[in-house]
């Protein structure tokens, strides 16, 4: 099993772990900032990405992934953030003893989802945008890595037409050429 293997089913877990715990409205929460991450991320990325290559003169893609990385979490945060009280506010309901299983139950199934669909549109992002020789070859001997792809791959239609302009436009990146 590859360390990117390793790396998915660990963050998959904690996201399904996160479920469980905090229950089904507080992920349904952050799955809605995993969305909404996505949308608001990919729409803002590219100014702040083009900044960092003026001020540092990085490569493009570098800036591009982390800034789209930086965004897509600090706003999926942000939304789950607000969920986490609106789950507080309802707190009496979801501590009914048949009521508390279930809410846990769906917690731990839609955080699943949510890491699967999390870690997907990541892996969707760099695999556009290659970083790096080591972490294309990674992708490319991942057994996980392909599946999530394809699952956060769903998710492309919010994306804005300017970054499907650029993935289709990008044929190599330091030397590395994409699939």
């Amino acid at each position: 099993m590859e360390l990117l293997d390793i790396i998915i089913l660990v963050v998959v877990g904690g996201f399904a772990l996160f479920g469980f715990w905090f229950g089904f409205i507080h992920t349904l929460g952050s799955l809605l900032g995993t969305i909404l991450g996505v949308y608001l991320s990919s729409h803002y990325y590219e100014p702040v990405a083009s900044w960092i290559v003026h001020v540092t003169g990085w490569g493009s893609n570098w800036p591009k992934v982390t800034t789209f990385i930086v965004a897509f979490i600090v706003i999926n945060r942000l939304v789950g953030l607000a969920f986490f009280f609106i789950d507080k506010v309802l707190h009496v309901v979801t501590r009914l003893p048949f009521i508390k299983s279930i809410n846990r139950l769906l917690g731990l199934a839609l955080g699943f989802f949510e890491g699967v669909i999390s870690i997907g549109i990541i892996l969707y992002f760099i695999e556009r945008f290659p970083i790096n020789e080591h972490l294309t070859d990674a992708l490319g001997s991942s057994q996980f890595a392909p599946v999530a792809i394809e699952i956060g791959a769903v998710l492309w239609p919010l994306f804005p037409a300017a970054l499907k302009i650029i993935e289709s436009s990008v044929n190599y990146v330091e030397g590395v050429v994409l699939p």
